[in-house]
């Protein structure tokens, strides 16, 4: 989504409601099409969006990724099922993790190589 429509909708002072159409019609679109049955047992839902990221995250402008995916080489291991190997490093019994340690980069990336390397950790000490 685009980060200056999200803030232009902020400025106008209708960023909440824009939050909860989408909401609404993402969950009407899935209930409707690949899940049917979400519609009506629904108990809660939240919407998050190029704002929320860069207000949690700091990211530039609420970004995912955070290069350009047409850039060859690309900076990191970027060959999905290697993404187990993103966290290896030089430096016997040192893992790396983080929006860098695979491509594409950002927030999902970090979650998924910290976990990936913790993981590796924990079997490393036992």
């Amino acid at each position: 989504m685009e980060h200056s429509l999200h803030r232009h909708i902020r400025e106008m002072g209708w960023h909440e409601e824009y939050q909860q159409l989408c909401s609404n019609c993402i969950i009407e679109v899935l209930g409707s099409t690949i899940f049917p049955g979400p519609r009506g047992s629904t108990i809660d839902a939240f919407t998050s969006g190029p704002l929320t990221l860069e207000e949690r995250t700091g990211n530039s402008d609420g970004a995912i990724t955070s290069w350009a995916l047409t850039n060859k080489p690309l900076p990191a291991i970027s060959d999905l099922p290697s993404v187990a190997k993103s966290i290896l490093t030089p430096i016997p019994d040192v893992c790396q993790a983080g929006q860098w340690s695979f491509s594409p980069s950002g927030l999902p990336v970090s979650i998924l190589t910290g976990k990936l390397a913790a993981d590796k950790v924990i079997k490393d000490l036992r």
